[in-house]
């Protein structure tokens, strides 16, 4: 029998669960009827294993569930559900580091729980979009979604140093779908040139 062993890449992308099953976003916000085909495609291309974080928000309010911003989402009760998440993950990589994986989070900018530069933050919405007289435009700001500041901190308490981290702006009104997949592969090898290479067993 042929020895098929190989080495892995030592890289590993921690994805936002939608990425990989759209069939999560509340209604009407999915960009593609399954996986987020672009932005698989490219790290599969780069030799990346896929990381799907669990999410927060199907856990905690369903499939049936509108739009919401940052708001409605940072509740007491909503940031430990998302803090309880974050230990699970890193327990499950706190070992990866120590043999030279490399870990990359990858979240969706716009979002309240899974935005890495910007999430969505309104006082005014109250719901589905339209809801607040501000039209179809998602409001957004710069900032965290409560699940990406849990997770980053919870790398960072268990002396893993501080986690490379960007989003897609899947929940951005008016991104380009047609520029996806090379404007994430840019910004991927962007970054991957700031970090030192895995050293995968």
């Amino acid at each position: 029998m042929p020895d098929v062993r190989v080495k892995t890449s030592g890289k590993v992308a921690l994805l936002s669960h939608c990425l990989l099953n759209q069939n999560s976003k509340p209604y009407m916000r999915a960009r593609y009827p399954g996986a987020v085909t672009p932005v698989v495609e490219v790290l599969l291309e780069k030799g990346y294993a896929l990381f799907q974080l669990p999410c927060p928000e199907v856990s905690f309010t369903g499939l049936n569930r509108w739009s919401a911003v940052i708001e409605q989402y940072d509740t007491p009760k909503y940031r430990q559900h998302c803090r309880e998440i974050a230990v699970q993950v890193v327990d499950q990589l706190i070992q990866y580091p120590q043999y030279g994986y490399r870990c990359l989070l990858i979240g969706i900018d716009g979002s309240p729980t899974c935005g890495v530069r910007l999430t969505g933050s309104s006082e005014q919405w109250r719901g589905f979009p339209g809801a607040a007289n501000l039209g179809e435009k998602y409001p957004v700001r710069d900032g965290q979604g409560v699940l990406m500041q849990e997770l980053i901190k919870e790398f960072e308490s268990r002396g893993l140093g501080k986690l490379p981290a960007f989003g897609v702006g899947l929940d951005m009104h008016g991104i380009d779908l047609d520029t996806l997949g090379s404007s994430f592969k840019k910004e991927l090898e962007s970054m991957e040139s700031r970090q030192p290479a895995g050293e995968g067993k």
